[in-house]
């Protein structure tokens, strides 16, 4: 899939590389559950690359016009522990060279707009600690809205504390597809 700027594709086996880098950056992992993100990056890619020939969607890898990674976004099944569950979550991460540039509203606007018109859900949520003000940011400007009521605490006691108390931000899927059964 192509953007403007990106070229969004499927993890492969040979990007292993590539998600150690993205996920060892500390700007980018202290906001995700420290360093345990980092020895998780090797079952993450096999999730990714099972879930993509399963399902035909999931988290994508993001390459600048260059063929950079520069990182990652998609959709993924909400763990079942999680008081939004069975939801499909957006998730992305990106390189700290790449913050501020636009990438992950532009990867996510083109994977919200190209999901397939079957797919199993209305809704996508994104699932946000309270101090990832960026990633807030993003999702709004992704056209997802904030559900204060929603609000939980992470029940992965072993998070720092203040990476636990999380926002749910929803994105209506009815909105942005044709109405099939309408007559013409």
């Amino acid at each position: 899939m192509k953007t403007e700027r990106l070229e969004l594709r499927a993890w492969g086996p040979a990007d292993l590389n590539d998600l150690v880098g993205l996920n060892s950056e500390p700007e980018v992992y202290e906001l995700l559950g420290g360093p345990s993100l980092v020895a998780g990056s090797a079952s993450a890619l096999s999730r990714y690359t099972c879930h993509f020939s399963r399902e035909g969607w999931g988290i994508w890898r993001i390459e600048d016009h260059l063929g950079h990674c520069v990182g990652l976004a998609g959709l993924q099944h909400v763990r079942p522990v999680l008081p939004v569950a069975p939801a499909v979550e957006a998730v992305w991460r990106l390189k700290r060279s790449a913050w501020g540039l636009g990438y992950a509203s532009e990867a996510m606007k083109a994977i919200l707009e190209t999901l397939p018109l079957r797919f199993e859900s209305n809704e996508v949520v994104a699932l946000i600690a309270h101090r990832n003000l960026r990633s807030a940011k993003t999702a709004v400007r992704t056209g997802f809205e904030l559900d204060r009521a929603a609000d939980f605490l992470y029940p992965d006691e072993s998070l720092a504390p203040a990476l636990r108390p999380h926002q749910v931000f929803r994105y209506s899927l009815n909105s942005q597809r044709p109405d099939l059964c309408q007559p013409t």
